[in-house]
């Protein structure tokens, strides 16, 4: 989470915008194995650019479940617990996106 936050409200809306770029992103990745499969250059790049996507996707939907719960948790003591769970695992879903971004550029270059 980017500030610090005991505010409920201010808590669930940033879960709620994390919902919504999760269930986005999930897509996205979705769609750019489709799309990465689409000219096979380097076998080796393509299904490591394949794994990153799913697993960035895995990582999006199972970050959309978390919200769930954590939105029925909000008044919880151990909301601050599980938002820092959902943050670091959105950080790392959006990072394997981009380097699996990154491999797919230089395999279709």
């Amino acid at each position: 989470m980017l500030k610090n936050t005991n505010d409920i409200t201010d808590t669930r809306e940033i879960l709620l915008a994390i919902l919504s770029n999760s269930g986005t992103l999930a897509g996205i990745s979705l769609a750019l194995v489709g799309i990465i499969n689409l000219k096979p250059n380097n076998p080796n790049l393509d299904t490591l650019a394949d794994d990153l996507y799913i697993f960035s996707a895995l990582g999006f939907v199972v970050v959309c479940y978390l919200v769930f719960f954590a939105i029925r948790l909000l008044h919880s003591p151990r909301i601050s617990y599980w938002v820092r769970i959902i943050d670091a695992l959105f950080l790392g879903s959006l990072t394997m996106l981009v380097v699996a971004g990154f491999l797919t550029v230089y395999t279709f270059v």
